[in-house]
């Protein structure tokens, strides 16, 4: 099986960080074959932004595959606005898609992700948003269970954080508004290969280990850097050596 290197960020919210972003490509020391957003793609809901990004990368990069999952940025009821746009994106949206890269095929499970508490403008305007939350875990696990046997790699990409370990360097007070400490349960090697999220813009954690597979962070602000990522020989590790 070849190595494939995906580079992984979060948290442009295009226009803002697009500078950032651009010159994290730039300095990318391999070349990726996909990229992977795991959302907050823009800021506010600028649906045009995202122009800005998917172009900034094909500048760079040249045409590659792209996946993404929304965040909280991007509104939720205007998905098949984003997909209409820009429709070369595999978006995911509590969905399953494979992607097959030099004969290794890659699922993702993408998902805006679950809060262990709903923020107080999401319980007054998203109807049973408590209740999605806490079903959540049980609906990804399920698609991981439908997916794992038809692909080389499972990788799990949600928004919001899978874990409190990733989530240190932002107020704790804010944690449960941040990550689903639930999510750890569906977390293990016999569903998943690898978890990136994004979200915690001033984590200090890179990445840790939960039930032995690694999550990371990949938020723009908090890394300031495109994270590269390799899969080879059924081993998933950070693809810039230095930083190991």
């Amino acid at each position: 099986m070849d190595e494939v290197v995906l580079a992984a960020t979060a948290d442009i919210h295009s226009p803002r960080y697009i500078s950032l972003y651009r010159s994290c490509l730039e300095k990318l020391e391999d070349r990726p074959k996909l990229v992977v957003f795991v959302g907050d793609i823009v800021e506010k809901n600028n649906i045009s932004a995202a122009r800005l990004v998917f172009d900034v990368t094909k500048c760079v990069l040249g045409s590659i595959e792209v996946v993404a999952c929304f965040g909280n940025e991007e509104y939720r009821g205007f998905e098949d606005r984003y997909r209409e746009l820009y429709p070369w994106v595999k978006w995911v949206d509590d969905e399953a898609v494979v992607v097959e890269i030099d004969g290794v095929r890659i699922g993702f499970i993408g998902t805006r992700g679950a809060l262990d508490k709903p923020t107080p403008w999401q319980q007054k305007n998203i109807p049973n948003i408590a209740n999605y939350y806490r079903e959540l875990p049980e609906k990804i696990r399920e698609l991981a269970i439908n997916v794992r046997d038809k692909v080389d790699y499972l990788v799990l990409i949600s928004h919001y954080g899978v874990t409190y370990k990733t989530l240190i360097g932002e107020p704790r007070r804010i944690w449960v508004y941040l990550a689903s400490k639930s999510m750890e349960s569906i977390i293990k090697p016999s569903l998943f290969d690898l978890v990136l999220h994004g979200h915690a813009h001033n984590s200090t954690i890179d990445m840790v280990y939960v039930n032995n597979v690694p999550v990371y962070n990949v938020s723009l602000p908090s890394r300031k850097r495109i994270v590269l990522i390799r899969l080879g020989k059924r081993k998933v590790v950070e693809g810039l050596l230095k930083w190991m």
